[in-house]
């Protein structure tokens, strides 16, 4: 009798795929095929920073930082309020520092120097040398040496099922038989049509712009809606603020500005993590003003360095953070844009912004307070961050959180990566890894590496899911 035309197929080669793929190989398996839609490997993971977030490796150790077993899973949990699917999180977490690991074994060049994540206790971000395009390279390599076949510009129409299992995919009229199928096929960021359905609070008409892979189109809610599979996590993701002037990605704020509210409120350290204020925007109506004065964009030069350090987050594998839109050059360029908003006076900055005046002049005079002390008392941030807003003119620039980095909206999982039915039960031969997973991602993104890390890691979960289904068929 004929077997199937593939041990595995795995559907998307982001760090997802390739994880499930190469650990399929890994675990038995002979024929694994990885699919895709686009004529480029690597998904959204070659055009990413290259942090991944990982708790227990090798390098953590190597550093003097030692954690439980749980404290990543615990931490992951309390900025998340719970609302999570706690049994793959559980695992892929525990498992975080071995995944780290098994990708440096397998060629990922990582930097020997942690970073904070997001708001860890310890550092837990492992940067790559060469960013994402560097992992997807290492893997794809190391896939290719262990037989794994690539077939890229070919989208999947729809999965092939029979007697209840999963068993093929079909592409342009062709149809590939597999013993499992991994969907690996990234989120839905570049599908406006499902943004605005299952991220609403991320879709603004003409502003909202995706910063990952044009083939981030969502086919997995097409593969659950033919499946009946079970999909979870709307209005869940990773969103960045954005001045709505262009599509161009800021992912920090810097330090001498401040974030407002619309009635003028200060509510956060403004170099918090950008998963942090992007929570912390759900609760203000999505809207926002940073607000600096022009000693920021044009410094004395005796105090050039001062304003020149504006970013907590030094990053081994990425040049000195510096300001993007928050300079005199693209406000200038910008000066009469309705979001930016120029004026001589707090008073004319409050009547042009429609913040009550009252609330801006005490807001700024609060903050005033605190830099002369040289301490923020009210949400601490760091001293060296602290400069005084009084050289006019003063800007107030209107952000929303509409760059889109992460969709969270996918099929749910259990802790073994295998696709859970409607019915309540799991669909023989299908799994799921990377941006195409609900439940994974909670109310608050928990900060830099955490997709990646749930990618390699849920991915290398498929893999041997995959392989111990089909193992029989393949030995």
């Amino acid at each position: 009798m004929t077997g199937p035309d593939f041990a595995v197929i795995v559907i998307g080669s982001g760090l997802g795929g390739l994880a499930a793929a190469l650990t399929a190989t890994e675990n038995g398996c002979r024929d694994v095929l990885v699919v895709e839609s686009e004529g480029v490997l690597g998904g959204s993971t070659r055009l990413s920073g290259g942090v991944v977030m990982g708790s227990r490796s090798r390098l953590q150790r190597a550093a003097g930082i030692e954690e439980a077993e749980d404290d990543l899973f615990s931490d992951y949990l309390a900025i998340n309020i719970w609302d999570v699917a706690t049994g793959p999180v559980r695992r892929w977490a525990a498992r975080s520092g071995e995944t780290i690991d098994w990708l440096e074994q397998r060629g990922v060049p990582f930097y020997e120097r942690l970073i904070f994540s997001g708001d860890d206790r310890r550092p837990r971000g492992h940067c790559v040398d060469g960013g994402g395009q560097a992992i997807v390279d290492a893997l794809v390599s190391r896939c290719r040496e262990t037989g794994v076949e690539f077939v890229l510009g070919n989208r999947v129409d729809e999965l092939v099922r029979e007697n209840g299992r999963v068993t093929g995919v079909r592409s342009g009229g062709e149809t590939l038989t597999a013993g499992a199928v991994v969907v690996a096929t990234g989120g839905f960021g570049a599908n406006p049509d499902y943004l605005a359905r299952y991220y609403p609070i991320a879709w603004e008409v003409g502003e909202t712009f995706y910063i990952g892979a044009p083939g981030a189109r969502g086919d997995h809610i097409r593969f659950a809606e033919q499946l009946g599979a079970q999909l979870t996590g709307e209005n869940r993701g990773l969103r960045m603020l954005n001045p709505g002037v262009d599509t161009l990605h800021e992912a920090f704020l810097p330090g001498w500005t401040i974030l407002l509210d619309k009635q003028g409120n200060r509510f956060c350290d403004e170099t918090a993590p950008y998963g942090i204020l992007d929570s912390l925007m759900k609760a203000r109506d999505n809207v926002g003003f940073v607000v600096f004065d022009d000693a920021a964009l044009r410094p004395p030069p005796e105090l050039a360095d001062r304003y020149a350090d504006a970013y907590k987050q030094v990053w081994p594998n990425h040049a000195k953070f510096k300001p993007k839109h928050y300079t005199a050059d693209v406000m200038d360029q910008f000066k009469d844009h309705p979001r930016v908003h120029i004026a001589d006076s707090l008073a004319t900055l409050a009547a042009s912004t429609g913040i009550p005046e009252a609330n801006l002049r005490g807001t700024v005079a609060r903050y005033n307070q605190l830099v002369t002390a040289g301490e923020d008392t009210d949400f601490g941030k760091a001293g060296r961050f602290l400069n005084p807003i009084s050289t006019p003119p003063y800007y107030a620039v209107e952000v929303r959180p509409t760059a889109i980095a992460h969709t969270g909206y996918g099929l749910r999982i259990d802790d073994h990566a295998r696709v859970i039915g409607v019915d309540g039960d799991v669909i023989p031969g299908l799994y799921a890894a990377g941006e195409c997973t609900g439940g994974i991602v909670g109310p608050t993104y928990s900060g830099s590496g955490s997709s990646l890390a749930s990618a390699a890691g849920v991915g290398r979960m498929a893999g041997e899911a995959a392989a111990a289904y089909v193992q029989p068929a393949v030995v």
